[in-house]
């Protein structure tokens, strides 16, 4: 049987040097995760082809790998090597994981981080951490080309018709693809 952690800070080496990274900011719009927000750091990414089902738009949670919507910036002692391990074991549920395979994460997660500023919400949308209180997204991300006026997430806040009409749409996804 494979031991559970019941923390997070059960499961890491401290590092000498701290980063930045994501974590679960709010139970806002759409959230499964039931973790205490320190805990509830983000995955990589596991967009696949149906980006409207929520993987295009949620992050999920690296201990109970359900989504949620709103993340915020912290610095964390938690080394990369160690986030890439235990995303990539819970992803695949094998107990060891790969050099190559965790510096391949490691090196594309820093990308996706660059940028983000201690204690600011983000969203992920298509391949894009971004930063909630931007005045619009306009990007090619994973699944298609994306130019919008707002942040769907932000905006869903306040006129929940904005899920049905573009995060869960099958169609705005379609066309998107289209556009790219």
């Amino acid at each position: 049987m494979q031991r559970t952690a019941n923390s997070i800070t059960e499961i890491h080496h401290m590092s000498t040097e701290t980063h930045r990274y994501l974590r679960k900011a709010s139970n806002d719009l759409v959230c499964h995760c039931d973790c205490d927000n320190a805990e509830a750091l983000i995955t990589f990414p596991t967009q696949m082809d149906c980006p409207w089902c929520g993987c295009g738009w949620l992050f999920t949670c690296i201990k109970c790998r359900k989504a949620f919507t709103f993340a915020e910036a912290i610095e964390t002692d938690i080394a990369w090597d160690d986030l890439a391990h235990i995303d990539l074991r819970g992803r695949t549920g094998k107990p060891r994981t790969r050099k190559d395979e965790r510096a391949g994460w490691v090196k594309e997660m820093k990308r996706m981080v660059l940028g983000v500023e201690i204690g600011t919400s983000h969203v992920y949308f298509d391949g894009r951490i971004i930063h909630a209180e931007r005045d619009g997204i306009d990007h090619k991300g994973w699944h298609g080309k994306h130019s919008l006026k707002f942040i769907p997430q932000m905006k869903a806040l306040e006129d929940s018709s904005i899920i049905d009409d573009i995060l869960t749409n099958a169609d705005y996804w379609h066309k998107a693809a289209t556009s790219a």
